[in-house]
């Protein structure tokens, strides 16, 4: 069975002609025409230039809203992540953000928590990440979070467990994590 193509109609052949038959502008209104387009343009330029500017701001003020430490001395690791793969999962901790797991061999990535707060004691509050309210379980919770730092010679993730359904702790290791020995007192000369 033979297909055509279907026949331009009286109206469509109409607007064409009427298409035609618009004279071009006259050089002053043309000049307009294009002043009008380049101003457009420069207008989107600064929309889009002033639409990046207020991004860099709201992150920069999340950023200092952050408790890096009596020192700052977490701060580095903001916008950073690191890796831990298993026979499993490859599990990922971006600190200040997410935590999240993957399969190994292909799926999607599920979030095991965003950023909540150091859950540390009293003594100690910056020992202890807690990051809340990842993706639900099915027939069960939202999954979360327990990173453990402890002083290390480099940042790295050393193990992750599920200890409860659910609810996953992590070991990283960081210098930050480091404290300086008290002050022993010297009695030099």
């Amino acid at each position: 069975m033979k297909v055509s193509s279907p026949k331009p109609s009286s109206d469509d052949k109409a607007a064409e002609e009427e298409v035609e038959k618009i004279p071009p502008y006259d050089e002053a209104t043309q000049a307009l025409i294009d002043a009008a387009q380049k101003a457009r343009e420069q207008f989107d330029e600064v929309e889009k230039s002033l639409k990046e500017m207020e991004e860099s701001i709201r992150n920069l003020e999340k950023e200092i809203s952050f408790d890096f430490g009596p020192n700052g001395e977490f701060s580095y690791m903001y916008g950073q992540c690191y890796e831990l793969a298993t026979n499993e999962y490859i599990y990922r901790l971006c600190p200040f953000n997410r935590v999240s797991q993957k399969p190994k061999h292909g799926g999607s990535e599920t979030s095991l928590g965003t950023w909540g707060s150091w859950a540390g004691s009293d003594d100690n509050k910056f020992s202890i990440m807690k990051y809340e309210h990842g993706t639900g379980c099915w027939q069960g919770p939202n999954r979360s979070t327990t990173v453990k730092l402890s002083c290390g010679k480099e940042t790295i993730v050393t193990s992750t467990t599920e200890p409860s359904r659910c609810e996953y702790s992590m070991e990283f290791v960081t210098p930050a994590a480091c404290h300086e020995p008290k002050d022993l007192g010297h009695d030099e000369l």
